[in-house]
């Protein structure tokens, strides 16, 4: 049964990496194009710029922002925001967006537009609660490092949080429904996924392509072709104390059934029903 279950998900898993590819390509794209050096929400923001490092992680001002505006210090969402570009962008470092309640809204999953882009920003904080939805990606992180996402519904995205060449993320404390894919990491390390609830995301709960050194715990997740899928590449990730369950092909995966011993990632007290290789579930 368990050869069977391996064999019918197969083929979804394998789409995975070629999603995380061709995203990557999409954040290249994006990224030389959505970054503006001068326009009018820079302008705007002008004051801010040659403020100190320290009033830009002061407590977030509520404003009124505008889609595809670059954010230069903290605020605090005053309504909800239906764009038809990118959401939001992240100018500095050390700053705190307060969705307050309020949805931010996108063209669609196929549209290649992001609800947050975090542009190889540090320690900047997204909080909810509140809710980004129908993106490609729901916020996107492509490098930078100790960023944290917490209390965040993401609904109707393609991919809900995607990481690139990012370094110790914290993602917790979200809820993920209705995407393809809730959590996918490329070429990522040290991030820390916790006491998340996953549900319906049609390929995956998470995915981690070539990452490395990352921690999964205490998520709960449900409805997925795979609930968590590590490709063969990913090494030395922790997944312990994880609900994983009721998952349409394997709740849990490792390089579609390479020995754990090979890639160096470490499963524990996770409660699930199937996993490739077998015996990767607490009492099986």
């Amino acid at each position: 049964m368990a050869a069977l279950i391996a064999f019918a998900s197969v083929g979804a898993l394998l789409i995975q990496p070629t999603v995380a590819l061709a995203q990557s390509s999409m954040i290249d794209n994006i990224l030389n194009s959505a970054l503006p050096s001068s326009d009018t929400n820079d302008n705007n923001q002008s004051s801010q710029e040659n403020s100190s490092s320290s009033s830009s992680s002061a407590v977030p001002l509520s404003t009124s922002l505008s889609c595809g505006q670059v954010i230069k210090q903290s605020v605090k969402l005053t309504a909800n925001l239906d764009c038809k570009t990118d959401g939001i962008l992240v100018g500095a470092d050390g700053i705190t967006i307060d969705l307050n309640g309020y949805t931010i809204s996108g063209p669609g999953e196929k549209s290649s537009k992001v609800g947050i882009m975090f542009a190889d920003n540090d320690g900047v904080t997204v909080q909810g609660p509140g809710t980004i939805k129908s993106f490609q990606a729901g916020a996107l992180f492509s490098g930078g490092e100790d960023n944290k996402i917490s209390r965040v519904t993401f609904t109707e995205n393609e991919i809900a949080v995607f990481e690139t060449g990012s370094k110790n993320i914290v993602i917790e404390d979200n809820l993920m429904f209705g995407n393809s894919i809730g959590v996918a990491a490329h070429s990522s390390t040290g991030s820390k996924l916790t006491t998340n609830l996953f549900k319906s995301n049609d390929l995956a709960g998470v995915t981690l392509v070539n990452s490395a050194s990352n921690e999964l715990s205490m998520n709960t997740i449900q409805g997925s072709v795979n609930g968590i899928f590590l490709d063969g590449q990913s090494t030395k990730n922790i997944v312990d104390s994880n609900n994983v369950l009721q998952n349409r092909g394997v709740d849990l995966n490792n390089g579609n059934g390479l020995p754990t011993n090979i890639n160096d990632n470490v499963f524990g007290d996770n409660n699930c029903n199937t996993s490739v290789p077998d015996g990767l579930c607490l009492g099986r």
